[in-house]
C-alpha cells in the first residue's frame, strides 16, 4: 500500500548574541550552513513542484500552505518559485545547447504568450531528448537566429550566398546593389549594419519589412558559416514563413498539411464526394510513408513520388480543395524529405505538445510580469519537460543540482 505523509517540521534555532560595549553593536551568531532564510527546503521544493510542474496558482499555493500549518506570503512564495529557478538559467541553456549539437534535426514550433500584457511568443525547440523554450517578442527568423545562438551574439555576413537569399527574399535590385558596394565581404554586429541600413535607397518600399529581409539573409549566412555554437542540421515544422531557410533542410508536417482538407465542409454532394475520396487517398499515403521508415528497402521512391503526384496534381473542380492541393504539390520536396531521411518523423507532433505544456502554463498564470519572469518560466518548462523525456524525476534532479551550488545561494 502506497500512501504519503505531510505535515510541519518547524525547528527553532537557538544562538549566541553577545553585545559588544566597546562597539555598542549586538552580534548574533549565523545559522548552521543550508538553513538560512525563514522557509527550508521541504516548503521550497513543495513551491516549486506545484507552482511549475504541478501548474498551480501561488494563491491557490497559499492556501495549501496555510491548511499544512506552513504561514507565508504570496510575495513570499513568487520570490520561491522565481530565484530558486533562477539558479538553473545556464542549465537550460545548456540542454538546448546539447540538444542541438547531438540532433540529426530539431522540432519547431511558437504559441503566443503575454509578457507585462504585451504579445510575445514562446519558441519550442525539441526532438526526442530534450524540450526547450525560449521566449521571444517577435516571431520571424532573426527571432528565431537568437534562440538557436543561444545567448550568443547575432552577427551578419554579406557573401555571394547573402545575395542569394536576398534575391529568394525578393529585395530590390537597386538595393542589393548598394549593399554589394557597400557591404560585400563584411560580417557585422547589428550596430554596425544598422548604419548601412539607414542609408539605403527605399522609396515606395516597407523599410522596416526591407531591413529585416536583409537582416535575416545575413544572419543566415552568418549563422552558417560560424563555429562558436552547434548548427542546426535540419528542421521539422509547419510552413510559416520564418522557419523557411534556417536549416539545410526543412521538411514539413503532414498533420498540418492535412488540416486544411479537413477542414472544407462543401454542400454539394459531388464535392463532398471529392473531398472524402482526397482525404482517404491522404491518409493511406500518409501510411505508406510510416511502413517505408519501417523497412526503406522494400519500397521504390521512385514508385512513391510518381504516387505522389497522382493524387496531388489532380483536378477536382471544387476550387477550395484544388487550391489546397496545388499548395500541396507546392512543398512536395519538404514533404517527401523522409524519402532521403526515414529516420525523421512525418509529423511535428513533439513540438505541438511542447507548446501545449506552455499553453497550460498560460491557462494558470495568464502572462508574466517581467523580462526576468519570463526567463524563469522558460527555464522550468525546459528542464521539466526536458527530464520527462529522460525519465528523471525533475524535483530530485533540481534539488540535487541545488545542494551541489549550495544551500545559501538559494537564501533571500
Amino acid at each position: 500500500m502506497q500512501n504519503i505523509k505531510i505535515e510541519p517540521d518547524n525547528i527553532k534555532f537557538l544562538v549566541e548574541v553577545y553585545y559588544s560595549p566597546s562597539t555598542g553593536k549586538t552580534y548574533r551568531a549565523p545559522r548552521p550552513i543550508g538553513f538560512e532564510g525563514e522557509y527550508g527546503i521541504g516548503v521550497r521544493n513543495y513551491i516549486l513542484s506545484m507552482k511549475h510542474q504541478g501548474n498551480v496558482s501561488e494563491s491557490r499555493i497559499q492556501e495549501l500552505l496555510a491548511s499544512m500549518g506552513v504561514f507565508i506570503s504570496k510575495s513570499s512564495i513568487s520570490r520561491i518559485a522565481r530565484r530558486d529557478m533562477a539558479l538553473f538559467h545556464e542549465e537550460a541553456n545548456e540542454i538546448l545547447k546539447a540538444g542541438i549539437s547531438t540532433a540529426d534535426f530539431v522540432n519547431i514550433d511558437d504559441t503566443g504568450a503575454k509578457v507585462n500584457g504585451e504579445q510575445h511568443y514562446t519558441q519550442i525547440i525539441c526532438n526526442p531528448l530534450f524540450t526547450a523554450y525560449i521566449t521571444t517578442p517577435h516571431k520571424n527568423r532573426l527571432s528565431i537566429l537568437n534562440t538557436l545562438l543561444i545567448g550568443s551574439e547575432l552577427q551578419f555576413t554579406f557573401n555571394d550566398d547573402t545575395f542569394e537569399l536576398l534575391a529568394l527574399f525578393k529585395v530590390p535590385e537597386k538595393v542589393q546593389n548598394y549593399l554589394k558596394s557597400h557591404c560585400f565581404g563584411k560580417v557585422m554586429n547589428s550596430e554596425e549594419l544598422k548604419e548601412h541600413l539607414a542609408s539605403i535607397p527605399s522609396k515606395n518600399q516597407n523599410i522596416d519589412q526591407l531591413h529585416r529581409r536583409i537582416m535575416e539573409a545575413a544572419g543566415i549566412v552568418w549563422y552558417h558559416t560560424q563555429d562558436q555554437i552547434p548548427i542546426v542540421p535540419g528542421i521539422i515544422s509547419d510552413d510559416a514563413p520564418q522557419f523557411r531557410h534556417i536549416a539545410d533542410w526543412q521538411a514539413l508536417c503532414w498533420i498540418h498539411a492535412g488540416r486544411p482538407i479537413k477542414k472544407l465542409i462543401p454542400t454539394i454532394p459531388i464535392y463532398q464526394e471529392e473531398v472524402s475520396r482526397t482525404l482517404t487517398d491522404f491518409w493511406d499515403y500518409y501510411k505508406t510513408l510510416l511502413d517505408f521508415q519501417k523497412n526503406p528497402e522494400s519500397f521504390s521512391i521512385d514508385e512513391l513520388r510518381d504516387r505522389f503526384d497522382s493524387i496531388f496534381t489532380r483536378t477536382t473542380g471544387y476550387s477550395e480543395l484544388d487550391k489546397i492541393l496545388q499548395s500541396i504539390m507546392t512543398n512536395k520536396e519538404k514533404l517527401l524529405m523522409v524519402l532521403s531521411n526515414p529516420k525523421i518523423p512525418l509529423h511535428n507532433n513533439d513540438a505541438e505538445l511542447g507548446a501545449r505544456a506552455a499553453v497550460r502554463k498560460r491557462d494558470v498564470s495568464l502572462q508574466t510580469q517581467s523580462v526576468e519572469g519570463t526567463k524563469v518560466v522558460d527555464t522550468a518548462l525546459t528542464i521539466l519537460q526536458t527530464a520527462k523525456k529522460l525519465a528523471v524525476n525533475p524535483l530530485e534532479y533540481i534539488y540535487g543540482k541545488a545542494q551541489h551550488i549550495g544551500y545559501p545561494i538559494l537564501s533571500f
